[in-house]
């Protein structure tokens, strides 16, 4: 993986529009092992809940979730964890962010499942600075739905842009700016969901 291009791709993006979306920023070998990682631990996915309640409420979240610690996971997967400790420290070095942790979980969505539009920290009221996504999707196709869409802040009618959760697709954004939704899949859909966090 070129963890060079992905930082800096991702350091360009923030420090510009506030977003990044890097298509086939990480090989496929470690996609399909992260992918395999996911899938082995199908068993361990719970329904995902809303804020500090975690209450179900699958009108608004249709994913299912498991949580990850750093490092968790296979030898074949460590290129990733290693890739994201290049990336906090080009956060830091670059934007000044004072990131310090990576809370981050494998999402589910079965077809027929999406998320409203949301802030993943709204106004401030967690730490969450930086959210990132690694979709984690072979073969997916536009009829497959489950299009990532990111808003604008200043008219949340208007979308800046969409992307397909194909494998390999990594995308980052300010994580208390821009309001977002996963449109309805119709085909099931899995992800690397996490956010950089002050602590």
């Amino acid at each position: 993986m070129n963890t060079e291009y992905l930082c800096s791709s991702v350091i360009d993006g923030l420090a510009g529009v506030g977003y990044a979306l890097v298509p086939d920023a990480v090989a496929p070998e470690l996609v399909e092992a992260l992918r395999d990682e996911a899938l082995a631990r199908r068993e361990q996915f719970r329904p995902a809940g809303i804020g500090n309640q975690a209450m179900r409420a699958q009108a608004v979240r249709g994913d299912s979730i498991d949580w990850l610690e750093w490092g968790e996971g296979s030898e074949a997967v460590q290129p990733f964890w290693q890739a994201m400790e290049a990336l906090r420290e080009a956060l830091n070095r670059e934007l000044y962010l004072g990131v310090r942790e990576l809370e981050c979980h494998f999402a589910l969505y079965p077809p027929g499942g999406g998320y409203q539009k949301h802030y993943d920290n709204p106004q401030g009221r967690s730490a969450r600075l930086v959210t990132i996504l690694l979709y984690l999707n072979p073969d997916w196709r536009p009829e497959h739905g489950g299009v990532l869409q990111i808003f604008d802040p200043e008219d949340e009618s208007r979308v800046l842009t969409r992307v397909e959760p194909r494998a390999g697709t990594f995308v980052a954004f300010l994580a208390e700016r821009f309001p977002h939704e996963v449109e309805l899949a119709r085909h099931e859909r899995l992800s690397l969901t996490g956010w950089w966090r002050r602590a």
